[in-house]
């Protein structure tokens, strides 16, 4: 079976749909409906009221300050002589630790934790090129800077265990 996926961004908020060719003339009926909701609950946190969270997690204060505190837990992947920089980011970004926000200088400390140096523009590069494959995607987050995290088509490679690049 054939999937497609879809990707809407409207502002700061970015859905991502998959879905059978069969099934996607109501996915795209749906659509409007969905952003309705988006908008809704934008509108929603703007005024203030905290009893609900951001639906954009990647815009929210207090989720970038937890991501930063955990910056300092290093993803075990196992680096091999031949893997290229985005072989290493890709099991990075595998692990758990990859799950959340991360910035290029997250990204290089862990390089460098690793005893590898690579230049902070060949680390850029090297990102945004897995996030256009869709490896990764990326995010504008709370200070403007990007902010990467593991695409779904990459947790679903790992089929539901934290691979370790082993």
């Amino acid at each position: 079976m054939s999937l497609v996926k879809i990707r809407v961004k409207t502002g700061m908020n970015e859905v991502e749909i998959e879905s059978s060719i069969d099934s996607l003339p109501q996915v795209i009926d749906a659509i409007p409906s969905i952003l309705s909701k988006i908008h809704s609950h934008e509108e929603y946190s703007m005024q203030g009221n905290q009893d609900h969270g951001n639906l954009n997690p990647v815009n929210n204060p207090d989720t970038m300050r937890s991501a930063q505190q955990s910056t300092q837990i290093i993803p075990e992947i196992r680096v091999e002589k031949d893997d290229s920089l985005s072989d290493i980011i890709v099991k990075m970004f595998k692990t758990e630790w990859g799950r959340q926000t991360r910035r290029l200088a997250d990204v290089k400390n862990v390089l460098e934790h690793y005893g590898l140096s690579y230049p902070k523009q060949s680390v850029a590069v090297t990102l945004l090129r897995l996030a256009q494959n869709g490896r990764l995607r990326r995010f504008k987050g709370y200070d403007n800077e990007f902010v990467y995290t593991a695409s779904t088509e990459l947790l679903a490679s790992v089929d539901g265990n934290v691979n370790t690049g082993s």
